[in-house]
C-alpha cells in the first residue's frame, strides 16, 4: 500500500539519496514557506543602488530577504586603493560636494577653476566666499569684477555667505590661494594693503611682493590681478602672501 504521506519519522538517516528522487518531482508545493516575500531584490538607478540583504539558515536555505537602498551621493570616505582593486579607478567624472583629501603626489592632465564673474566693479569691502555665495553658489577660486572699480576696496576672505568661517574650513599648516581680478577704468583704484579673514585683520599678517598697494598703485584702463595665498599658522591666525599684477 503506497504511503500517502512521508513524515520525518518514517525516514531513516540517509535512507533517501538523490538518485531516489525523480528530476523535477519536488516543487514549491512540497517546500514549506520560509516567509520570504516573492519579489525582485536589488536594482536601482543613477542616484541610488538597491542591494539585497539575505539571511540563510544552517542548511543554506534563505530565511529572509529585504532591499537596502544606498545613495550614491551619501558616501563619506572613498578608499582609492579599494577602487583600484575593484577596477573602478578609471572614473570619468567625480563630483565632491565638500572637500577632497589626497595623500601623496597628484598628477593632473589639466585642471579648471571656477570664476565668479560679478557684473559689478570692486569698491568698499568685497567679500570672497570660498564655498560660494548667492551669485556663485558652488564656490570659486577666482572672482572677476568685470566692471570698472568705483573706489579703493578692502578684501575680506571667508567661508560662505551663510556664515561658515574660513577658520573652520582650514587646518593649521594648510594654505589657500585665491585670485581677485579688478577691472580699472580711467581712475586708479586699488586694494587695501591689509587683508581681512572672517571680517577682521586681527591675527592676519599680510606680506606683499614687490610693492604694497596704495592710493595710486592701481592700474588704469586694464585689469589688476591680485593673487592671495593664505597660510593658517594657528587658530584664527594667518600669514598672507599677496601680489599685484597689472594687465593692460
Amino acid at each position: 500500500m503506497p504511503l500517502s504521506r512521508i513524515t520525518s519519522a518514517a525516514i531513516q538517516d540517509e535512507s533517501i539519496i538523490p538518485i531516489d528522487i525523480l528530476d523535477y518531482s519536488i516543487t514549491s508545493n512540497q517546500l514549506s514557506n520560509t516567509g520570504v516575500v516573492s519579489t525582485t531584490y536589488g536594482g536601482g538607478n543613477s542616484g541610488t543602488v538597491v542591494v539585497p540583504v539575505i539571511v540563510t539558515d544552517i542548511a543554506g536555505r534563505i530565511t529572509s530577504a529585504a532591499n537596502q537602498s544606498l545613495s550614491l551621493t551619501s558616501f563619506g570616505d572613498i578608499n582609492s586603493t579599494a577602487l583600484s582593486v575593484s577596477g573602478k579607478s578609471n572614473v570619468a567624472t567625480l563630483t565632491v560636494n565638500t572637500s577632497l583629501a589626497v595623500t601623496g603626489t597628484t598628477v593632473l592632465g589639466q585642471s579648471k577653476e571656477r570664476v565668479n564673474i560679478t557684473g559689478t566693479g570692486a569698491g568698499g569691502t568685497i567679500n570672497f566666499y570660498v564655498l560660494g555665495s548667492t551669485g556663485a553658489p558652488t564656490g570659486n577660486a577666482v572672482t572677476y569684477y568685470n566692471t570698472s572699480s568705483s573706489s579703493n576696496f578692502t578684501l575680506n576672505v571667508t567661508g560662505s555667505q551663510g556664515g561658515t568661517t574660513l577658520n573652520s574650513l582650514m587646518n593649521v599648516g594648510e594654505s589657500l590661494t585665491i585670485v581677485v581680478l579688478s577691472t580699472q577704468g580711467a581712475s586708479s583704484w586699488s586694494m587695501a594693503s591689509s587683508i581681512q579673514v572672517d571680517g577682521t585683520a586681527t591675527g592676519v599678517t599680510t606680506k606683499w611682493a614687490s610693492q604694497i598697494p596704495g592710493t595710486s598703485t592701481g592700474g588704469t584702463n586694464g585689469i589688476d590681478c591680485y593673487s592671495v595665498t593664505i597660510i593658517k599658522t594657528a587658530s584664527a591666525t594667518y600669514t598672507v602672501l599677496a601680489s599685484l599684477t597689472k594687465f593692460v
